[in-house]
């Protein structure tokens, strides 16, 4: 496969995870998905004291403010031959440590591939997988601070690529009601997709982010709102969250200067110590809808 069908396949497969234009030189779409149903319901904003350990995808400082320790499992679902799943936790070391990590893997099967025009095309599969830990500090009661390390596969076909990448993130408290919040993402190297003996891709950046924002509590309501810089471009995210009962949530959110998205809803419903999130993306130019669904457990 010579570097033209290999980037050819790139962009389809990139497309297809991301559900937005892109090019080969764009980086894991798995990096790019909205991780996290709650957070995804209010327009995939930053959420700190959420009880998700989903938050600290968007920043490892979030890792902070569990009582004891929380796992959470998610789907999330594109079309048939595209699925997403996950498993992330975090724990509390004592008043001023958390550590968290997790695990999210992607796959899109039974792409075809053409070389020529044929009705028997050649079918091959691409998974993105990516492992991440890091730890969250209380510097004061006012400021937590956040890092997290992990390592990125992606195949495609018979090719394969790996990078290293970090995340930095801090929370500032201004009350008891209202945070700010700032982090950068994804950050690492270049890489490329090799097969041994085989012509390589060209470089491919990782898709580091870039998000500073807030949010604030009024009784029963929470309001979100934050500026994302991804991939040479600025975004806005804002969302809102009410507490119909103690154990039903409801939510939505809204995405600014998106391709494809923008408007976002969701709800949680929560027995004890267990807390079941779903989140709805609808597309744009017929792209379908994105179901995301998160099971979460705290002891």
């Amino acid at each position: 496969m010579n570097n033209f069908k290999l980037t050819a396949l790139r962009i389809l497969v990139l497309s297809l995870l991301t559900v937005s234009a892109t090019n080969a030189n764009d980086g894991v779409a798995l990096l790019k998905v909205d991780q996290g149903a709650r957070s995804a319901g209010m327009g995939s904003t930053q959420i700190p004291n959420s009880g998700d350990p989903n938050a600290v995808v968007h920043n490892p400082a979030l890792g902070m403010g569990f009582q004891s320790f929380a796992a959470s499992f998610g789907h999330t679902e594109y079309w048939e031959n595209v699925k997403l799943e996950s498993g992330y936790f975090a724990a509390n070391l004592n008043p001023r440590w958390a550590i968290h990590g997790g695990i999210r893997y992607a796959t899109v099967n039974d792409l075809e591939a053409r070389i020529s025009p044929t009705s028997n095309p050649t079918l091959f599969d691409a998974n993105d997988l990516s492992f991440k830990g890091g730890m969250a500090y209380s510097l004061s009661p006012k400021i937590d601070i956040g890092l997290a390390a992990g390592w990125i596969m992606e195949k495609i076909g018979s090719y394969r690529g790996s990078a290293l990448n970090f995340d930095i993130g801090a929370v500032y408290r201004l009350d008891s009601n209202a945070n700010i919040t700032a982090a950068a993402t994804n950050i690492g190297p270049d890489f490329k997709l090799e097969l041994s003996g085989m012509p390589g891709s060209d470089d491919i950046s990782l898709p580091t982010a870039y998000r500073i924002g807030g949010t604030y509590k009024y009784r029963r309501y929470l309001g979100a709102a934050e500026f994302v810089y991804l991939d040479d471009e600025a975004h806005a995210h804002i969302g809102a969250e009410a507490a119909i009962t103690e154990i039903f949530s409801i939510r939505s959110g809204y995405m600014i200067n998106y391709s494809t998205k923008n408007f976002t809803a969701g709800a949680s419903f929560r027995h004890r110590n267990i807390t079941v999130d779903y989140a709805f993306i609808p597309f744009s130019q017929n792209l379908g809808t994105s179901h995301l669904f998160n099971l979460t457990f705290s002891l």
